[in-house]
């Protein structure tokens, strides 16, 4: 059992670590709902409109996420005496995300903007489907090393952020997602209580992507929002 655990060890120091199910990063595509960020906060503080989450809220905001499952489907077929399983196809499972939302409703106003986009509510063509290509988009999903060595430093206003190790373990790609539902947001009289929306998404198939996060990453964060470096 010694040697067993010494193994282990090892070849946990090897691989860096166990992976950890709370480091993930989804990146969702940014062109619906409003601006967000700090003007998008400001106009909806004042009644004015914007709102919208940016694609760095989106994912500071997602609680839980999924990677995606396929399953082979087969048929059995009988040669001579035996049986065997042949394959005809694959399927697919929805997917699921859970956000927090803030005051603004900033995640709730884009995900409403993104089924406008698949079924309009107003205007001409009002509760009309549209074509598959206006409304679906690639979503990734990406499973994360815990870094090495963290670096966080504030200067002013300015929080600069650096993680050495860290990066894509795994990532895949959503192929033509779309949103199909959303959560009801249940209201109550806890004190502590946290609103959160979860967003299912149905896609045409999924595939290990290219888009992954580097060994090495950087990031600026202001109060208007935050950009990546690396």
């Amino acid at each position: 059992m010694a040697n067993s655990v010494d193994d282990l060890k090892a070849l946990a120091n090897s691989k860096l670590g166990f992976a950890r199910a709370n480091r993930f990063l989804v990146t969702l595509p940014t062109n619906f709902g409003g601006g967000g960020g700090f003007l998008g906060g400001v106009l909806g503080l004042l009644n004015l409109g914007g709102g919208g989450a940016s694609g760095r809220e989106l994912n500071l905001l997602c609680t839980n996420a999924t990677l995606p499952a396929k399953q082979i489907l087969t048929n059995d077929r009988r040669i001579g005496m035996e049986f065997q399983k042949v394959a005809y196809g694959y399927a697919i499972d929805d997917v699921s995300m859970t956000f927090y939302l803030m005051n603004d409703y900033g995640v709730k106003e884009y995900f409403d903007a993104w089924r406008n986009t698949v079924i309009p509510e107003e205007g001409g063509s009002a509760f009309t489907s549209k074509y598959k290509e206006e409304y679906a988009r690639d979503v990734t999903i990406h499973q994360l090393r815990q870094p090495l060595k963290g670096f966080s430093k504030q200067v002013g206003p300015i929080r600069f952020n650096a993680g050495l190790g860290g990066g894509s373990v795994y990532s895949c790609d959503l192929i033509d997602a779309f949103p199909i539902a959303t959560s009801a947001i249940e209201l109550n009289n806890e004190l502590d209580g946290l609103v959160q929306l979860t967003v299912t998404f149905a896609y045409t198939n999924w595939k290990r992507s290219k888009n992954v996060q580097g060994f090495i990453n950087m990031d600026i964060s202001t109060p208007l929002g935050g950009i990546d470096i690396l």
